[in-house]
């Protein structure tokens, strides 16, 4: 989750313009797109004439236009592809060491992907990665690109739970902000009464399309404010619905899995997000403001069991339809 290099929306200090060795420059998009859409597109000339530009197209495929002073590389994945409805991931990486670039699409959550190869690529440049991520206009952001950004690997990163930075986490002096925690504090979990807390990270990351989080609704679990979590964030769940499906008197469920509009909701309202993980060490539930959250960092077993999708929705739907989520 330390990887980005750069995001849509967030501030970065002017770079020097050495090109980087290596990197994967990643943009989300909903769909359908018409026939021709300019989904990004940079233009500077301060002595030296750089671009960097992305042109899609359901019958002509992706291009990737990039320049920097006399040189100029167009880069393409060829249609027809598979636009269709919902959401698309569009990647291009480029390495200086073997002189390679790779660029991709596919639809978001139907494991499809259609890439093309090729040699000689221009690599930005911490220089042309601050330009891109102004929010001052000088690149023109199509309505339908939901984020970018960049990062040092060959994959984007995978999703990973966090706790927003006003989470009121409850700790030995009262309700802390997840984002004001320091290691050394002491929390309050549902198991093992108060832990220090080993080490907080600070993160910034995408916040829209497969990256957006969840907004838990106050009061429908038991808080009394809502809360911003990250999709993959591990919410403990209790009631006779629970022991009645399973068998036990709480498990685990994914925070996404809870938003079906009134319990809780998906939040894409900022390209990017700033967040924190909380490591206790072993995992642990967090108590705050009436939820139980597991706590981040050490991978091992979790304390309760984890639903499945599928199992996690049956749950939600019934527990939905017994109105145990009022305003009691």
């Amino acid at each position: 989750m330390e990887d980005w290099l750069a995001l849509s929306d967030l501030t970065l200090p002017n770079g020097d313009r050495l090109p980087l060795e290596q990197g994967l420059f990643i943009c989300e998009t909903t769909l359908p797109l018409g026939a021709g859409t300019v989904l990004l597109e940079w233009h500077q000339d301060d002595g030296d004439r750089r671009s960097f530009s992305i042109f899609a197209d359901p019958q002509a495929g992706i291009v990737v236009l990039h320049r920097n002073g006399e040189m100029m590389r167009r880069h393409v994945l060829p249609g027809p592809l598979p636009f269709g409805l919902g959401a698309a991931r569009i990647t291009y990486g480029w390495n200086r060491r073997t002189g390679r670039w790779t660029l991709s699409f596919g639809r978001i959550g139907m494991g499809e992907e259609c890439q093309n190869t090729g040699i000689g690529p221009i690599a930005l440049s911490p220089d042309e990665l601050a330009a891109l991520c102004r929010r001052d206009g000088a690149a023109l952001r199509h309505a339908s690109l939901l984020w970018f950004g960049v990062t040092t690997g060959a994959r984007p990163p995978e999703r990973a739970p966090w706790l927003g930075l006003r989470t009121p986490v409850d700790t030995a002096r009262g309700p802390v902000a997840a984002g004001a925690l320091r290691a050394g504090d002491l929390v309050h979990t549902a198991d093992n009464g108060l832990q220090p807390v080993l080490r907080v990270s600070r993160l910034n990351l995408p916040s829209r399309g497969s990256f957006a989080p969840v907004i838990m609704r106050a009061p429908y679990l038991g808080q009394g404010s809502d809360v911003l979590l990250a999709a993959d964030q591990l919410v403990a769940l209790n009631g006779a619905e629970v022991e009645y499906m399973f068998g036990v008197e709480e498990v685990l469920v994914r925070a996404d899995a809870l938003a079906n509009g009134t319990i809780a909701r998906i939040d894409g309202r900022q390209a990017a997000i700033d967040c924190v993980t909380v490591d206790l060490g072993l995992p642990e539930l967090l108590l705050a403001d009436g939820l139980k959250l597991l706590s981040h960092g050490f991978r091992a077993e979790p304390p309760r069991p984890v639903l499945l999708p599928f199992e996690a929705q049956q749950l939600v739907s019934l527990m939905a339809r017994r109105s145990l989520f009022g305003a009691a």
